[in-house]
Formats: structure tokens, sequence, C-alpha cells
């Protein structure tokens, strides 16, 4: 009997403490920071819509949920770098790309479902795996995946996320 009150006095600590880890590294993600993302050329933020899969830079000047995102919890790696998707907050789904030419179309789409969907928010670049990175562009409020250009301006790849 005294085994078995000392393996029980072992154990239920021991397994409350891994289901505290648990349910707080559970905790601390659902409760993930919403990032914004500001361009440095136009200083409008990555936007998307809660209706369609559309994604666009729109003005800064209000906390509509269109302008916040949150890295998802998977990752993988490459160049050195770790990547995740990063999730709109208006409709749930991933920001997407495609790499059909050098500037590619960028919208949102189910996670998982295909296309590229992991990037990385180091030094204020939104880059993906296939080295493709987010910018604005001259055309009204379209933003672009595209490798690197001379002939950009270099503002326009540059977005300073800022989280809450």
């Amino acid at each position: 009997m005294s085994s078995r009150r000392t393996t029980l006095r072992l154990a239920v600590p021991a397994g409350l403490a891994a289901l505290m880890l648990a349910v707080g590294g559970a905790l601390s993600y659902a409760s993930a920071a919403n990032w914004t993302y500001r361009n440095d050329y136009e200083g409008n933020c990555l936007a998307s819509s809660t209706t369609t899969d559309n994604v666009w830079s729109a003005p800064c000047d209000d906390s509509l949920v269109t302008r916040n995102w949150h890295w998802g919890a998977q990752t993988t790696t490459a160049f050195g770098y770790t990547f995740r998707r990063l999730v709109s907050n208006a409709n749930g789904d991933c920001l997407t790309t495609d790499f059909k030419t050098q500037n590619n179309a960028v919208w949102t789409s189910p996670c998982g479902s295909g296309g590229m969907q992991w990037w990385n928010g180091d030094d204020n670049r939104l880059q993906n795996t296939w080295t493709h990175e987010l910018r604005t562009s001259a055309n009204g409020d379209a933003v672009y995946s595209s490798t690197a250009d001379a002939r950009i301006e270099p503002e326009r790849w540059v977005w300073r996320g800022a989280h809450d």
C-alpha cells in the first residue's frame, strides 16, 4: 500500500506539472499577438477581406480586423530562417502566392490548401520560402510577391511589423 501512495505522491504532481505546461503553451499560442504590417513606401498596412480572398495595402488609420494578422503554429526552415503561415484575422485564411511570373498575385486561402503559404517576417521583410518578397505596387493598392528588382523603389519591400 505504501508503494502505491509513494507512486501516486510522485506521479500526481508530475502529471499536474505536465498538464500545466501543456495548457500554458496552448493558451500562450491561442492568445498570440495580433500583428499589423506597415509598408515603408506608402505608409499603408497589409489588409485582407472578411468576405473574399483579396489582399491589398490600406490606410492604417484605425484598428479594423482587416489589418490584423497572426503567425500560425507550424514551422518550416529554409536558408537559416524559420517560416510560418501568416493568418488573416479577418477571414482565418493564410497569405498565399504562387510562382507563375516574377511578379505574383497575393491572396488568402485556407491554410494548408496549397500554393506558397510559408512566410518569414524578419529584417522588416515578408519573404517566402522561394525567396520572393511581399511588396507594394505603383499600381494602386495592389501587393505582389516578387524577386528583387532594382527598378522598384526599395521602400516598397519594407514591412514594419507591430504587435499588441
